[in-house]
């Protein structure tokens, strides 16, 4: 089973000269390696460190970006050492590698939803497919690729690497953002799985995902029916994952039935209630 992990995140804090002082802490807390001055191609100052970047802007506006592991490593300790007032999440990546027969013919094969611009690249005589689900430019982009053909790393019982990411912007990456703080990083990944891809895609996802039952976090504003929602959550994630769960063997299969059955009355006893 594999999990949903950060791989990418940039926050900004509006009004940072306020906070200045905690810079000297900032750079110890969170620059990995030796931090080293230098100037963002985005135009702020600050310090790198391996593969992270901490600085200001001229209007007092204070950025930090990561990526790869030190950005999973450091995702939480952000929202602990970072005021929550005037912060945003400008862009956070997720991803979920999982180890398949033929990466190629997943990604090949995958139909994406026609409402995304979607592009297929694929090299002729050799492995190495990636799919792109989304334009560029958009908020929400989800991208299919060989990770094996890419890095030269395979699985070690043979097989090959599937990597699937999701870059999020803005909105989106907030909500995700928040997602991960609250445990459901990979309910909320798998609901743009299931917007931008297919059923074949999502279903091998949700079936070797070890989160994928977290329940999908949105926001009030989102264009997405609430209640559909999580119907169909309920029935895709949470039904598959019981039933696992009471095959496993009897005295789990009991303790599943002892749940539902409290489930059930605690809703009979609210109906009674409202008599």
């Amino acid at each position: 089973m594999v999990e949903w992990k950060i791989d990418w995140i940039t926050l900004t804090v509006r009004d940072w000269n306020s906070c200045e002082a905690m810079m000297p802490a900032l750079l110890g807390e969170l620059i990995a390696g030796q931090a080293n001055q230098g100037k963002h191609p985005g135009g702020a100052r600050g310090w790198y460190g391996r593969s992270c970047f901490i600085g200001t802007w001229d209007n007092g506006m204070l950025m930090y970006q990561a990526s790869g592991s030190w950005a999973h490593a450091i995702a939480r300790k952000l929202d602990r050492l970072l005021p929550v007032e005037g912060r945003s999440v400008a862009r956070i990546d997720v991803q979920a590698t999982l180890a398949v027969h033929d990466a190629d013919a997943i990604i090949r094969t995958t139909v994406p939803n026609r409402r995304y611009k979607s592009t297929l690249v694929q090299t002729l005589y050799g492995s190495g497919a990636t799919l792109y689900v989304g334009a560029p430019s958009s908020d929400a982009r989800l991208r299919l690729y060989n990770k094996s053909a890419e890095s030269g790393e395979y699985p070690s019982d043979g097989g090959e690497w599937l990597r699937t990411e999701l870059q999020l912007r803005n909105r989106y990456a907030d909500r995700m953002y928040a997602a991960y703080l609250g445990g459901a990083v990979g309910g909320t990944a798998m609901e743009f799985v299931r917007r931008m891809g297919d059923n074949n895609l999502y279903r091998l996802l949700r079936d070797n995902t070890s989160d994928a039952a977290d329940a999908p976090y949105w926001d009030e504003d989102s264009d997405l029916d609430w209640v559909g929602r999580r119907i169909h959550w309920l029935i895709h994630c949470v039904v598959p994952a019981l039933r696992k769960l009471v095959l496993h063997d009897e005295n789990t299969r009991r303790e599943v039935g002892i749940a539902l059955a409290r489930i059930m009355d605690y809703n009979q006893d609210d109906s009674r209630i409202s008599d």
